[in-house]
């Protein structure tokens, strides 16, 4: 069947019979293997005495196989109950099938696309040697790829990248480096390619990955802002009527 997606459902998880000393446990499991395209569904119903398999049945053969004489017996039993027989038959799509296009389309098909930053390390002027990073955060899957460019030409020295990195929560980050030496009207752009992506996100440095503007640069409308603001809030009481003598 070639690679195969385990999918194990526990519907009958476990019969306990507890008695203090030589007690009894019966398990019963329902297993569902798959490959990729789904096409080779195999569904077993397993019955488990004391840690040990009894009876499975195999959607390949139809039927129930028994493991031990106590064990055959109950095959048999099984497998000349016919409404048993149409269920399992009803279960490879209803109980595997089924739960298996929910298992692949929230896990496999799953695109959730990156949050993208790019900032400076630490100050330098102009002329002076710098670095940028840019964060690349909350994507699923983890296949992404991140480049550099300056004024639209992709940059392939002084770059450096972190390893793709879990973040525990069913998804991942990367963190990518460039150095080098700022110059004035210059554009330096991150970008960004994920399958969750119709086309590559580009982001440049001094915006985020919205568009707008990063702090730094919105620092002077803002204190325009205020100073409108201000004006505004002492407008009425800025206009005194004074006579001259």
């Amino acid at each position: 069947m070639g690679l195969y997606l385990l999918c194990k459902l526990t519907v009958c998880a476990a019969l306990l019979c507890t008695a203090p000393a030589g007690g009894y446990v019966v398990q019963g499991m329902y297993d569902c293997e798959y490959s990729d395209d789904m096409k080779d569904m195999v569904f077993f119903v397993k019955n488990v005495f004391n840690q040990k398999l009894c009876t499975i049945y195999d959607s390949r053969v139809g039927k129930y196989i028994g493991f031990a004489e106590h064990c055959i017996k109950d095959a048999d039993h099984f497998n000349n109950q016919a409404w048993k027989m149409r269920l399992r038959r009803i279960q490879v799509e209803t109980v595997c099938r089924y739960n298996a296009r929910l298992f692949i389309k929230s896990t496999l098909e799953r695109n959730v696309p990156p949050i993208v930053k790019v900032h400076q390390t630490k100050p330098a002027d102009y002329g002076e040697r710098s670095m940028l990073e840019c964060s690349v955060w909350g994507f699923f899957p983890k296949e992404v790829s991140v480049s550099w460019l300056r004024d639209g030409v992709e940059v392939t020295t002084d770059v450096a990248s972190t390893d793709v990195m879990a973040n525990g929560d069913w998804s991942y980050q990367l963190h990518s480096y460039l150095e080098f030496t700022p110059r004035k009207w210059e554009r330096v752009t991150c970008r960004v390619d994920h399958r969750s992506l119709r086309a590559g996100l580009e982001v440049d440095w001094g915006k985020d990955e919205s568009g707008g503007e990063n702090l730094k640069m919105l620092m002077p409308h803002m204190t325009l802002l205020n100073g409108v603001s201000l004006w505004k809030i002492l407008k009425p009481a800025s206009f005194l009527m004074i006579s001259r003598r």
